[in-house]
């Protein structure tokens, strides 16, 4: 196994390929504005990355990092490439590259009445599968409810409210704080 994570940049011969994944994989209501992820890439701040197994393009992921927590913002293999197996490898390169590290993200809620909802049970499975828990914790953000789910230990409320903190530094992190939930388990 050879999951490269190579940082974008446009020069990448799959840069296209990678904003119209990213597109296509998530909704508008999940995607975080364009002009955003374009600041923080000339800013040099790592974390969206082109993924490849050797030489093939094989999806896009976006983390950030807040002290010893990884958050995955997005994770999505190409239509091409999927159940081949790439999603449970790049999870497994992820587990050794952030060891030390706890990786956090997040999944639609499980809502019998959303259309999605066989979908959603598939992927909450595929990241139980691969060693994720469920946090204890739903993020009620102004359009839906995710569920957060961790690898390798628990998360607080405060390390949460923390990580979102981080990512929407300055004055939209100041404004922007979605409700952190405590659910039952």
């Amino acid at each position: 196994m050879c999951i490269k994570f190579i940082p974008l940049t446009q020069d990448d011969v799959n840069y296209s390929n990678v904003i119209d994944l990213y597109k296509e994989a998530f909704t508008t209501v999940r995607r975080v504005p364009s002009w955003l992820l374009r600041y923080k890439m000339r800013k040099g701040k790592p974390g969206f990355s082109v993924l490849y197994e050797h030489d093939t393009w094989i999806g896009l992921l976006y983390v950030t990092e807040h002290k010893d927590i990884v958050f995955v913002h997005f994770f999505a293999i190409a239509q091409c490439s999927r159940s081949l197996g790439y999603g449970s490898k790049v999870i497994d390169a992820m587990k050794a590259k952030y060891v030390d590290k706890r990786i956090v993200l997040n999944i639609e809620e499980l809502e019998e009445k959303q259309k999605n909802y066989q979908q959603r049970i598939k992927r909450k499975a595929f990241y139980v599968k691969n060693g994720f828990s469920t946090s204890g914790y739903v993020v009620k953000e102004p359009q839906e409810r995710l569920e957060i789910l961790i690898l390798g230990g628990d998360i607080s409320k405060q390390e949460i409210e923390a990580l979102y903190k981080n990512f929407f530094s300055g004055l939209l992190g100041f404004l922007y704080r979605p409700a952190i939930i405590k659910i039952a388990l």
